[in-house]
């Protein structure tokens, strides 16, 4: 077994195709795949399902998965380690939630400009498949919401406070100046999907306040979101900041519900010796939190 094989099986899990993990991976599909069958029979397992396309990772293939994270990301960080240079290198993986997304604008490019051999995985999902990632090492970093339960036991640092409001185009809907929660459900809503963490706490205060909803639509991405409120479709609840962060067209009304924000920051593994590129990460950002 070889480094090698290990990365074959991590880009045919991102890519769900032998051919796109084949190119990503510069070399022909039939290497990449007579590498894959000899990891198999090194392990004396079948990692892959297959019929005539990729169907997916055993449970045997989606364990040897998460070791080869962890192990590929140890050899990035060797390699960086007994090199003569000693800026940060390799790839950090960094999961967001969509409701943090607008933060990246800030954080990202003074990461770059201060590690610039530094490469970046950004991936945006729900929060259980970011506590996921964490746990079985296919993600460095998380920004999300510091207090979620699937969060609980990783090490965490808060970034800023996440405000709900009332977002709407003015051209199509009147927003009154201070909304409430108990009117929400005369609104056409456009809300993010049930699994999304900024959907289950905003269920919480709807249920705080005797309402239960039916949204008009229902997305997984903020994208999908900005097109229906920007088209007349409905209202939403989302973070406040987002009526400045959509830059797609004239501004959003933004009104500020009652209560108190969430919190939202960066979450590592706790019990894992930090990388470099971690550590250079935490520390840039820390930084930066403590000048704002």
């Amino acid at each position: 077994m070889d480094h090698r094989q290990l990365t074959f099986l991590v880009a045919l899990a991102r890519e769900r195709h032998f051919g796109r993990a084949a190119k990503a991976c510069h070399v022909t599909q039939p290497t990449l795949s007579a590498r894959l069958q000899q990891l198999e029979e090194e392990l004396g397992t079948s990692l892959i399902r297959r019929s005539r396309r990729f169907e997916g990772l055993t449970p045997e293939g989606q364990r040897v998965l998460a070791h080869a994270h962890r192990i590929l990301d140890e050899f990035d960080a060797l390699r960086a380690d007994v090199g003569p240079d000693t800026a940060p290198s390799g790839c950090l993986s960094l999961g967001v939630i969509p409701s943090a997304l607008h933060a990246l604008d800030t954080h990202l490019p003074a990461l770059r400009n201060a590690f610039p051999r530094l490469r970046l995985r950004i991936r945006e999902l729900a929060t259980s498949a970011l506590a996921q990632g964490l746990e079985d090492g296919s993600l460095d970093l998380v920004m999300g919401y510091t207090d979620a339960p699937a969060m609980a036991g990783y090490a965490h640092r808060e970034l800023y406070r996440e405000r709900p409001a009332l977002i709407a185009s003015p051209a199509h809907f009147s927003l009154p100046e201070t909304p409430r929660w108990q009117a929400l459900d005369q609104w056409p809503l456009c809300l993010l999907t049930p699994e999304m963490e900024h959907r289950k706490r905003l269920e919480t205060r709807l249920a705080g306040h005797g309402l239960s909803v039916a949204p008009v639509v229902e997305t997984n991405s903020i994208t999908t979101l900005e097109v229906m409120l920007r088209s007349g479709v409905g209202v939403s609840v989302l973070p406040a900041h987002f009526g400045e962060h959509f830059t797609n067209g004239s501004p959003l009304d933004v009104r500020l519900l009652p209560g108190d924000g969430d919190r939202i920051g960066l979450l590592w593994h706790a019990t894992r010796s930090p990388s470099r590129r971690l550590q250079a990460a935490l520390s840039l950002w820390q930084s930066a939190a403590d000048l704002t």
